[in-house]
């Protein structure tokens, strides 16, 4: 078994945060990285002892149990492909956390980790329309900057912020599951528009893990390790963009937090940030732009494109003419568009996707 191939058993073997610690460990310290797991021997000077010894010898039993064809042929009739610690395409900002996984499966263009800046852009699953609004336009700008915006395709502002920087191809998702999973299951099509238009869906979760309460605040500090800067538009105090924010404070990551209402309950978390001095309060695109070295003169113009909706079919056009500001439901727009089901909802998909229309937490629909 070469290294490549133990760090893929290591990732179906891995049960614990601590494990992962341990292994990197191990691989940083010791000459024999691929010994201390397939070797009978226990004599190596590993430096370890107590608990951490017992999880390295569960690691080695699980390791001599997997038949690694196996795992090989599973990734590639899901079409999932991945990128071990050693590897050099494994991003290096991920290695700088005492955690990292040991494999980040992914779909789509994997030059998106390490080529260009990213930035973070994260937020409540529970939008407000003005939150949509600001995250997809940050993204768009971002995107057009050649800056990729890291997310976890959460609905809600992660899905405005994926969609506002899809067009150009400069996306990555961060997932709390296998990659044969997508949750939620709404934005399927979103995860195939990601990969076919060059972004990036990644996982340190093997094929077949389902969705988990602990899954996602872990999964939030590889969103925070692979970004320049962390920007958090909505949340309130025990989001999960407020705990991505926490990993970006400990990972020494610029902060931004976009102000909102003192009586909303999703401006709680970012107006705490601002007031504790933790995050920068963003103003505009300029102010992540300068902080991560790439200064530009953008205004955070929330108008509509002109050239976006003169490309807009017929029917998409009427559907987003019967939009405004205030959000409208699915049965409405059925009656007052008279199409079929089928056709409305694809035509509602391809308006999101085009960053002009936005569906809200209660599954109602907006003009952006």
């Amino acid at each position: 078994m070469d290294v490549k191939d133990l760090f893929l058993a290591l990732s179906f073997a891995v049960k614990f945060q601590s494990e992962k610690t341990l292994i990197k460990k191990l691989y940083n310290s010791c000459d024999n990285f691929v010994d201390i797991f397939t070797s009978n021997k226990n004599d190596f000077k590993l430096g370890i002892s107590g608990e951490k010894y017992e999880k390295l010898n569960r690691l080695k039993i699980e390791v001599k149990k997997t038949i690694i064809k196996e795992i090989q042929s599973l990734l590639l009739e899901k079409e999932i492909k991945f990128v071990a610690l050693c590897d050099k395409e494994y991003p290096q900002k991920l290695k700088e956390i005492f955690d990292a996984p040991p494999v980040l499966f992914y779909k789509g263009n994997i030059s998106n980790l390490n080529s260009l800046k990213h930035v973070a852009v994260v937020g409540t699953r529970n939008p407000t329309n003005y939150g949509i609004k600001i995250s997809g336009k940050v993204s768009s700008l971002l995107s057009e900057r050649n800056i990729v915006v890291v997310s976890g395709l959460a609905s809600g502002v992660d899905t405005s912020a994926h969609i506002g920087a899809i067009n150009n191809g400069r996306t990555i998702a961060v997932v709390g599951t296998g990659l044969d999973i997508v949750f939620p299951s709404e934005n399927k099509q979103l995860t195939g528009e990601i990969v076919k238009l060059g972004g990036l869906i990644v996982s340190e979760y093997p094929p077949g893990i389902p969705a988990s309460p602990w899954n996602f605040p872990q999964r939030n500090r590889i969103i925070s390790a692979l970004s320049d800067a962390v920007v958090v538009i909505e949340g309130d105090l025990q989001s999960g963009a407020i705990i991505t924010a926490r990993f970006a404070i400990k990972q020494s990551k610029p902060l931004f937090a976009l102000p909102g209402p003192i009586d909303s309950t999703v401006s709680n978390g970012p107006n705490i940030l601002i007031k504790s001095g933790v995050a920068e309060l963003l103003t505009s695109v300029d102010d992540i732009l300068e902080k991560i070295g790439e200064s530009s003169q953008i205004k955070l113009d929330l108008k509509n494109d002109n050239e976006k909706l003169n490309s807009l079919s017929e029917k998409e056009k009427n559907i987003y003419k019967l939009l405004s500001s205030q959000s409208k439901d699915f049965e409405a727009l059925i009656q007052e568009t008279n199409l079929p089901v089928q056709e409305l909802l694809q035509c509602l998909s391809m308006l999101e996707l085009k960053g002009i229309v936005g569906k809200i937490s209660d599954g109602c629909y907006v003009q952006l």
